[in-house]
């Protein structure tokens, strides 16, 4: 995050010490405000293809947000609470999929309209000209957020990653079966062995979380490779076969858990159970809560909701949205062996429900 802020002040040329010149570029702009804000909606409804996003009902609501997102822009220090709060608003765009060709749009109407007031009083150009810089920076920081939250929604699955690393570590495990019966060692074995554990390098946090730890277990399999005795094949044996077992033992509590995800999805999909009643704020986080306890009751240990993102480390933390709401899930896992499975199936549910949200959205304008 630092990195990234050093990197917009220097390609914007923002200093550090011109909040009270922004201050006083927002006091000047201030009677403007309502006249540009009327201005900039009037624009948007004339593209159907954006006037779709913006319920008419809501225009004064937007209009209040669109000033205080301004207001902040410009009234506080450029640092990482700033960001964030940026980036929020790119998110729940991103939650409503607006383009971000759109979004971009929508700064550059903003822009004009706020440099066109330079006509009427040209006293305000110097004021206008810093405004716009930092709108400039607030879409690039919005179009950098929008994609990441892209990239993150279409990345793999990490249970699928430890999948498939369990299979090539259980493999290579295998192929030295008959050193270890004869205490002796086979190079090729070795060898091959030795490129496995190369080859897990990328999954080596899932492994972790699984409790197989690639740097012990080769540690373990130098000392039996230069010294093949009992002792030092029980140490590597315990770090391979150990863990697995431990998979093995809780496999029934995984299928449990794809099951409760089946059931829980076809509920908040089909039944609409999430959604079936009036809704505001709190019934939505109610029946969150109760979807959740239902169905992973015996693998949370806690479900809380924040307006910002919470400082405190959960296991899952999520963004929904639903409207104007934004709201974070936080949920904490118990400690069970198959709890990567777990949390892929608590968040694969929040999708869900994400989505069902997003569409209750659409229904209701």
């Amino acid at each position: 995050m630092r990195e990234k802020i050093a990197i917009i002040k220097e390609i914007y040329q923002l200093r550090d010490d011109d909040l009270q010149e922004r201050k006083n570029a927002l006091q000047k702009i201030a009677p403007y405000v309502d006249e540009i804000m009327d201005a900039f909606y009037q624009k948007l409804l004339q593209k159907p293809e954006i006037a779709s996003f913006i319920p008419l009902e809501r225009i004064g609501e937007l209009k209040a947000k669109q000033i205080r997102f301004l207001q902040d822009l410009l009234s506080l220090p450029f640092d990482e609470k700033l960001y964030k709060r940026i980036a929020k608003v790119a998110i729940a765009h991103y939650h409503i999929k607006l383009d971000p060709l759109y979004m971009s749009y929508g700064y550059h109407i903003l822009s004009d309209l706020i440099l066109a007031q330079s006509q009427k009083d040209p006293s305000l150009l110097s004021s206008l000209r810093l405004i716009i810089k930092y709108l400039k920076v607030a879409e690039a920081i919005m179009s950098e957020e929008y994609f990441a939250q892209k990239t993150l929604a279409q990345s793999p699955y990490r249970a699928n990653d430890l999948f498939g690393a369990i299979n090539i570590l259980h493999m290579a495990y295998m192929r030295c079966q008959s050193s270890f019966a004869s205490m002796q060692i086979d190079p090729k074995a070795k060898e091959m062995f030795e490129k496995s554990l190369q080859e897990l390098q990328p999954y080596k946090d899932v492994l972790q979380e699984a409790g197989l730890h690639l740097s012990t277990i080769k540690r373990f399999c130098t000392q039996f490779a230069k010294e093949p005795t009992e002792q030092n094949l029980k140490n590597l044996q315990k770090s391979i076969k150990e863990p697995l077992a431990n998979l093995r033992i809780s496999a029934y509590l995984s299928l449990d858990s794809a099951l409760a995800l089946l059931h829980a999805m076809t509920d908040i999909i089909y039944r609409r159970n999430l959604i079936k009643q009036e809704l505001d704020l709190a019934t939505i986080q109610k029946n969150i809560s109760t979807l959740l306890a239902h169905n992973f009751g015996w693998a949370m240990e806690e479900i809380r909701f924040f307006e910002e993102e919470p400082k405190e480390e959960f296991d899952i933390v999520k963004l929904l949205a639903y409207k104007e709401h934004l709201f974070y899930v936080a949920i904490g896992c118990a400690d069970v062996a198959n709890k990567l499975y777990v949390q892929e199936s608590i968040d694969l549910i929040l999708e869900a429900m994400k989505l069902t949200l997003y569409l209750r959205s659409k229904e209701d304008r």
